[in-house]
């Protein structure tokens, strides 16, 4: 609910958005950006996905933000955003749907939700072995993997595979699955610049430690550049 407008059911916080280069990497045919999801389109107007545009509830009338105007989900986002757009910069993010057939709670947040969230899925594993075959020379069976999953999301099998399209492909299956980051720094591509992201320092390739650790354990160094 955290990703949702006010006026959407539920109720969320208008918080977290994705790029649009990242959205784009998607080809229109593809069942990962989402779409109609029974259960919860039925009863809220909430698509499941990715969340672009007017929005409407179950009767199909349009959403309006808090001052009157329709809610139109932006592709562009600003880090800092102003006027009309504060409400309604950003595409939404809703992988996993709200659950509204065993909620208890009145407001619908979803904290007595039973679905699951997810820690592993089949097609992460396939991915894995497709990475490991990839990086040990045998990129025609690390192929197969991938266009395995592809087909099974209607999206077009690939002609060949290298690090990038795999790592491409790691983006639109696992989003919103918390790989992203380690994706990225095993890839090589967690330091370079991205869209509203400048070139980071080295540094951030590692956390902290926390004061509060180093301060019982005198084995421990701070990270460099901390």
């Amino acid at each position: 609910m955290c990703t949702l407008h006010y006026s959407q059911r539920p109720s969320g916080w208008n918080g977290f958005t994705t790029l649009s280069d990242f959205y784009d990497k998607y080809e229109p045919t593809d069942k990962r950006l989402g779409g109609f999801y029974s259960g919860v389109t039925d009863t809220s107007g909430l698509k499941v996905g990715f969340l672009i545009g007017q929005q409407y509830d179950q009767n199909g009338n349009k959403i309006l933000d808090r001052s009157g105007r329709p809610l139109i989900f932006t592709r562009e986002v600003q880090l800092r955003a102003t006027g009309d757009q504060v409400e309604m910069s950003g595409i939404r993010v809703v992988k996993y749907p709200p659950d509204f057939l065993t909620t208890k709670s009145t407001s619908e947040n979803g904290n007595d939700a039973s679905n699951d969230f997810v820690f592993f899925r089949y097609a992460d594993v396939l991915l894995m072995k497709a990475e490991a075959l990839l990086r040990t020379g045998n990129a025609p069976a690390a192929l197969l993997l991938v266009n395995q999953i592809r087909l099974k999301r209607g999206a077009t099998p690939l002609a060949a595979l290298d690090l990038n399209s795999l790592l491409d492909e790691r983006g639109r299956e696992l989003y919103w699955e918390g790989w992203r980051r380690q994706d990225l720094i095993r890839f090589g591509k967690f330091l370079q610049p991205w869209q509203l992201k400048p070139t980071d320092d080295p540094k951030y390739l590692l956390f902290p430690i926390p004061t509060s650790d180093l301060a019982v354990n005198k084995n421990l160094v701070q990270n460099p550049g901390y």
